[in-house]
């Protein structure tokens, strides 16, 4: 017998710098199984601007018997508070609650919002859809609850291993048009290493899984029939496995695409050599992200990056060399860094015409080996509960101090940081602009007001956005021709 017939998915309103760049594609997942089984389901991201007025009026319409909120740690009272008043003016509909904040801090989300009914954590599919069909619900693994006035915890469910068995989001009932001109898409599921200060294990897993990569393709084939045709590979380490990076390339040429290009969003250093990229090149990936975090080798040592310096100098140069435009992500002040490893980290920065670098407050998440040394050493100047909330990691507060760095000394770096951000961006924007033979006196004042902060979230609003996304894509196919 089915216990939920009708589900409304919703993104409360946490607005962060970039605004809602695309949607979801966790609850793209979660709708596309939603449909497949014939449970009916709407979608609402209040990120859009949707206000919870926008909201109660959705649930008159539609008249959900269960809603599913997608959390993050950042601003995450504002969710709570969402799902409270959702409770308030609706009382019979229960809400189920996923995503990085529930898989984090697991049945503590549900003590600190009496609202919530049900946490999902880790993968979301099928433990939702066994929510919905009416299973039992101290049989159903990845699942949080309320039984008795206790909170129970289910046991961990075998992760997926057959990726391609998971229906590929097709987001109907999502308004695509209001966000940016760019697919979004995730190839893999897990992720192997140990880095100190990284939560993608706790959220999604050490086990590696892949999708094949004609399903990946199958669904840019999708996209790209639709009119798409920017995409953006999601993956915290696409390039894992080489052999499939070839393989997904191959799959590109064969289709026979037109004016196309690929963003990778996250590439593993000791695993793109100059080949890979050359491949990634000839098919279309155009932009590409390299986790660097720290400035040498003893720091990688440190936060068990299980990388060396000299393979992510060699890839950052190959990368240059070969035309992509390159982005550098740093981490800002991880333990026992100290002022010279910083710099270490600004000199590389500079040292090659990559087109941004950003580095990151550190986040010390729940269940990271970071977050467990920190409190053993009692360096956190805040309780997980307040910083959670208020910090994220492109803000200048810092919440843990070292010996080697303290609250002021990080205070100093994150807002020097900023400014060396700003300086990459301006130096390839310049780079970009003197390509396409803009004079220089204007190439420069262009530059300087793209690179300031005002500029950047005027330009992250979603319509400037797909101008601009429209206008660059036009440009790069011009000289492309």
């Amino acid at each position: 017998m089915m216990r939920f017939k009708k589900v409304l998915l919703i993104t409360p309103p946490v607005k962060t710098e970039l605004g809602p760049v695309r949607p979801n594609i966790g609850l793209g997942y979660l709708a596309q199984v939603l449909l497949e089984n014939d449970i009916s389901y709407d979608v609402l991201d209040m990120l859009l601007g949707y206000t919870f007025d926008d909201l109660k009026s959705k649930i008159d319409e539609f008249r959900p018997d269960l809603v599913g909120v997608n959390l993050f740690s950042n601003k995450y009272k504002i969710a709570y508070k969402t799902i409270e008043d959702i409770k308030k003016n609706f009382p019979s509909i229960k809400v189920a609650v996923g995503g990085p904040h529930v898989s984090c801090l697991r049945s503590k989300v549900l003590l600190d919002c009496p609202s919530i009914d049900y946490g999902v954590v880790l993968e979301g599919e099928d433990a939702l859809l066994e929510l919905c069909k009416g299973e039992k619900l101290k049989g159903i693994g990845n699942l949080i609850y309320r039984e008795n006035g206790e909170i129970v915890e289910n046991n961990i469910r075998k992760f997926v291993q057959d990726l391609d068995s998971i229906p590929i989001p097709r987001y109907e009932n999502f308004e695509i048009d209001k966000y940016i001109n760019e697919k979004s898409l995730i190839s893999s599921r897990g992720c192997p290493y140990d880095c100190t200060y990284c939560a993608v294990k706790v959220v999604s897993g050490k086990e590696v899984r892949l999708r094949s990569p004609k399903n990946v393709i199958d669904e840019v084939e999708h996209w790209y029939e639709q009119g798409y045709r920017q995409f953006s590979l999601q993956d915290d380490n696409f390039n894992l496995n080489k052999e499939r990076v070839y393989s997904i390339c191959d799959e590109i040429e064969g289709r026979g695409f037109k004016n196309i290009f690929f963003r990778c969003a996250g590439a593993r250093a000791d695993r793109l050599d100059r080949d890979v990229l050359e491949r990634m090149r000839q098919v279309g990936f155009k932009t590409i992200a390299i986790g660097v975090e720290v400035g040498n080798d003893k720091m990688l040592k440190i936060i068990k990056k299980g990388e060396k310096f000299e393979d992510i100098d060699r890839s950052v140069k190959n990368a240059c060399d070969l035309g992509f435009d390159v982005y550098l992500n740093f981490l800002a002040g991880v333990p026992y860094e100290t002022v010279s490893d910083i710099q270490d980290s600004i000199d590389f920065a500079l040292k090659y015409p990559v087109f941004y670098a950003e580095w990151s407050n550190i986040i010390p998440y729940p269940g990271t080996e970071l977050y467990d040394w920190l409190s053993e050493k009692g360096y956190l100047l805040k309780e997980a509960d307040e910083y959670l909330n208020d910090n994220s990691t492109t803000s200048d507060v810092p919440v843990f101090e070292t010996p080697e760095l303290s609250f002021k000394m990080r205070k100093k770096i994150l807002l020097l940081l900023k400014k060396i951000r700003r300086k990459v961006l301006r130096r390839g924007i310049m780079r970009r602009l003197e390509q396409r033979g803009v004079p220089r006196g204007i190439r420069h004042g262009i530059a300087y007001m793209a690179s300031l902060d005002l500029f950047m979230k005027f330009l992250f609003q979603n319509k400037i956005r797909r101008l601009a996304d429209s206008i660059r894509f036009s440009l790069y196919m011009k000289k492309k021709a």
